[in-house]
């Protein structure tokens, strides 16, 4: 019985998980606005949540500033609070219909505990360099492809 239960568990878990990362994978819809010190000024209740395999061992702050001019640079704090629990970092910019671009990779495997700041150029998450502003899908995985969290950035 208490095999049952536990088999039960991780399978709602990884449900929770395939859940998760199909929300990740949708168009971008508001953002969390936050100032050049990261100070959250209006929150997106469905920006930089954190994935259900990842609880308790990984905080991700809003980026900031968002939105961000072309010509600034956007961070992107993750805080590892697990030992040995993520293996390495990568961040997508997602475009919909399964368009998808690598903007930064951190492939430390495991990650060390503690504050990891992601630099992210607009530039570079922008769907088209020579017109960025928009709104963008920011997707952060493991080095599993595991998405660990998502949330938008607009560039302005």
């Amino acid at each position: 019985m208490l095999i049952f239960l536990f088999l039960i568990a991780g399978c709602n878990q990884s449900s929770d998980q395939r859940d998760f990362e199909r929300e990740a994978f949708s168009i971008p819809e508001g953002i969390t606005e936050t100032s050049n010190n990261g100070t959250v000024e209006n929150s997106d209740p469905d920006d930089w949540r954190i994935a259900p395999f990842f609880q308790g061992v990984v905080e991700v702050d809003a980026a900031y500033p968002n939105p961000v001019l072309s010509s600034e640079q956007v961070s992107l704090d993750v805080v590892v609070t697990g030992v040995e629990s993520v293996s390495g970092l990568r961040v997508y910019a997602y475009y919909g219909d399964n368009n998808i671009r690598p903007v930064f990779q951190d492939l430390r495997s495991p990650v060390p505990p503690g504050l990891t700041s992601l630099p992210l150029s607009p530039l570079d998450i922008a769907q088209f360099r020579e017109n960025p502003q928009g709104t963008y899908r920011i997707v952060v995985v493991d080095a599993n492809e595991n998405v660990i969290s998502y949330g938008d950035i607009r560039v302005e």
